[in-house]
């Protein structure tokens, strides 16, 4: 006779559906029992040393794999994980909260129970402005379906969602599912894609320099290969917005980089706006994404393509979504035959020290960006790092808190990609601000067995904000990142101060298979090439 069915059992069993081995959190009395059973089940829950820092492991997990989890106990756990939650729903990241909870019957009492905050609904009234769906799973003729539901909710919108388990109910036997896991892609209006198509072809048919800028929401509709079909048989070149850096390979001849505003480069700058059209596909138009705003893409010569509908000049076709449309484009491009004329100039990073010379934040970039190769995936926490990173070629996927801008969102992201992708070696790039905040996440990913390299970027303080308006809560304790691995018992740490310390330190870095800590020194006043681009175009708009 089998074994009766359970919230765990089937739980796990829907997620290793999807693709998703193993979960984030830490444990708490009113998750044991969860905690326990999904482990039974073969899905574990990977402890971290701190629940935010789960979060944004299995943040980082989703954006690789389609779906991450992270797993809580109730009040002093689910609450902070909030902060994680709300990036992923900025971003469009499916993340599934799982918390355990007070048990049905203790909740009915109305007892003054640990880790209660004002009702026993808090949380959940907390998560339902975090979350696409909720589902407190009390009911065992229902719980298999609202977990379905909600893993429907979090696929079909790509935003996170919250399921609470009372520790009553772990073990109850529940009714099997009637309806599944039925991801709804947005509608598609067959004559409107069918216009919108043949709209894109007669403008990229007279179009001498057209280009592509790819944002979150190809990634997150999986619209990749798509994506490098569309342009590698069009000759388009590509760049992407800073949630989509390395979507597109960085070191493809057709590559661009990021278009970010007067952040990115000035030949990026000059080439996507004076492209003759620009095919903008799944941007997200935000303040961090477009530079302050800094983005000028003319209306005349844009194509705009969002998850449900695409714009042409004045010409909106509704229910024309992304996913829809990017095939429909790559195949009547394949037809048409069409070729536009533009030089290819394949990226080869290089970096040749100058011995005995103190390092800069842009020799830093260039020396990081001469030692990533095609075993490295890249993590960039937001400040100077990200924007930083424009300046450099991301050989594969590229993962930040690129418009939430979160800090502190990288190492403990290192452990999730790690695990979403182990044929590829994370490579981190982090202020000292941020590293002070979750570094220590590096003892959780080294447990799990994924050995990230990470860069510290040492400007003594929070560097992105002294431009804005300096003082003293810009200033931040001193740390010795490089001496971290001493503290958790694995792996190896550099301090450079010069060009040279830094590309020998980064050459062990990339080649010790052990955690690699190096710890980058530049003066505090000094800024990367991109955060100065930033601030002299907002200084002439002003």
């Amino acid at each position: 006779m089998a074994d009766p069915l359970t919230i765990p059992a089937f739980l796990a069993m829907r997620l290793k559906q999807r693709r998703v081995e193993c979960g984030f959190g830490i444990v708490g009395d009113y998750a044991l029992r969860l905690f326990s059973d999904l482990f039974d089940e073969g899905f574990p829950i990977h402890v971290t040393e701190d629940e935010q820092g789960a979060a944004f492991a299995a943040d980082a997990y989703a954006r690789l794999r389609g779906l991450g989890v992270v797993a809580v106990t109730y009040g002093v756990g689910g609450l902070k994980v909030a902060n994680a939650v709300a990036g992923a729903w900025a971003e469009n990241v499916p993340l599934l909260v799982v918390s355990g909870a007070p048990g049905v019957k203790e909740a009915a009492t109305d007892a003054l129970l640990h880790h209660r905050i004002k009702n026993f609904d808090t949380q959940l009234r907390v998560f339902r402005d975090l979350t696409q769906a909720q589902a407190v799973l009390d009911n065992p003729a229902t719980a298999a379906d609202e977990i379905d539901r909600v893993i429907t909710e979090v696929l079909s919108h790509q935003r996170p969602g919250y399921i609470e388990i009372p520790r009553d109910m772990v073990e109850v036997p529940i009714e099997p599912p009637r309806h599944g896991v039925r991801p709804h892609l947005p509608p598609v209006d067959e004559a409107r894609l069918a216009a919108a198509v043949e709209d894109i072809l007669e403008h990229l048919r007279g179009s001498e320099s057209p280009v592509v800028h790819v944002g979150a929401m190809v990634w997150r509709r999986g619209l990749a290969a798509d994506l490098i079909e569309t342009a590698t048989r069009a000759g388009i070149l590509v760049a992407t917005s800073s949630l989509a850096k390395g979507l597109f390979p960085e070191r493809h001849p057709l590559a661009l980089g990021v278009y970010m505003g007067a952040v990115s480069p000035e030949k990026v700058v000059e080439r996507i706006e004076g492209a003759s059209l620009i095919l903008s596909l799944g941007v997200l138009n935000t303040d961090l994404t477009m530079g302050a705003f800094t983005a000028r893409r003319e209306e005349e010569r844009l194509v705009e393509a969002s998850d449900t509908e695409v714009t042409i000049g004045l010409r909106t076709y509704r229910n024309v979504p992304l996913w829809a449309l990017l095939p429909a484009v790559a195949a009547a491009a394949e037809a048409e035959g069409l070729k536009p004329h533009h030089e290819e100039s394949p990226y080869e990073p290089t970096f040749h020290p100058e011995p005995d010379t103190h390092l800069t934040v842009a020799r830093v970039i260039a020396a990081l960006d001469a030692h990533l190769d095609s075993r490295h995936g890249l993590i960039v926490d937001p400040g100077e790092s990200l924007f930083a990173s424009v300046d450099l070629s991301a050989p594969n996927w590229c993962l930040a808190s690129a418009y939430y801008a979160t800090m502190g969102y990288a190492v403990p992201a290192a452990l999730g990609a790690g695990l979403a992708e182990p044929h590829l070696r994370p490579v981190v790039l982090v202020g000292d601000g941020a590293f002070a905040m979750t570094g220590l996440e590096v003892a959780a990913a080294a447990f799990h067995g994924v050995k990230p390299v990470i860069v510290v970027l040492d400007n003594g303080g929070y560097g992105t904000q002294r431009p804005m308006l300096d003082g003293p809560y810009n200033d931040i304790p001193a740390l010795a990142p490089e001496n971290l691995p001493a503290v958790i018992g694995t792996g190896r740490g550099w301090l450079a101060r010069t060009e040279d310390e830094l590309d020998a330190a980064l050459q062990e870095a990339m080649e010790t298979d052990d955690v690699a800590i190096v710890r980058a020194v530049v003066p505090q006043g000094d800024r990367s090439p991109a955060l100065k681009r930033l601030t002299d175009a907002l200084g002439r708009k002003v």
